[in-house]
């Protein structure tokens, strides 16, 4: 038998940021692109009725935010995890939550005030629209990039 190494009690910690600082948007967008894009595409190619129809009415609230004059955060936030819940991984879920719900942290919110609009928030629903139709199509590829030009896109702005 070969000699048992002994293991560790705790795992040396990643090297993180000081606690309490804000990750910057752009790197917090292109996390999302990463992983928001699979996501997508496994969502087509599970072809789950419930997840489009989730999808949709995520887009709605959206919409109907718009019209009352509110930023459509709920129905955005309720998208981006009922993508990230379609997985039926919890430890995606946790990442998405968590680098959705970066937006709150000042830096964010400060961009948000400069750049964010109706006309800015309409454009993301379109594209929100993009990604359901792919995944409603079963088109793994399409959804894939129709997430990822919509992240990209939400940077741009």
């Amino acid at each position: 038998m070969a000699p048992r190494i002994p293991r560790p009690n705790a795992l040396p910690a990643p090297a993180l940021r000081e606690v309490g600082s804000a990750l910057g948007p752009f790197e917090i967008i292109r996390a999302r692109q990463l992983i928001e894009s699979e996501l997508a595409a496994l969502a087509a190619r599970q072809k789950s009725s419930a997840t489009v129809k989730r999808l949709r009415v995520a887009v709605k609230l959206m919409e109907d935010d718009i019209v009352l004059g509110v930023m459509p955060i709920r129905g955005d936030r309720e998208f981006h995890l009922a993508l990230a819940e379609a997985s039926d991984n919890a430890a995606l879920v946790r990442v998405v939550t968590e680098l959705f719900d970066e937006r709150n942290n000042p830096l964010f919110e400060q961009m948000g005030h400069h750049f964010e609009n109706e006309k800015s928030w309409r454009r993301a629903i379109t594209e929100h629209k993009a990604v359901v139709s792919a995944i409603a199509a079963h088109k793994p590829d399409l959804a894939r990039a129709a997430m990822h030009q919509h992240l990209e896109r939400s940077q741009q702005r």
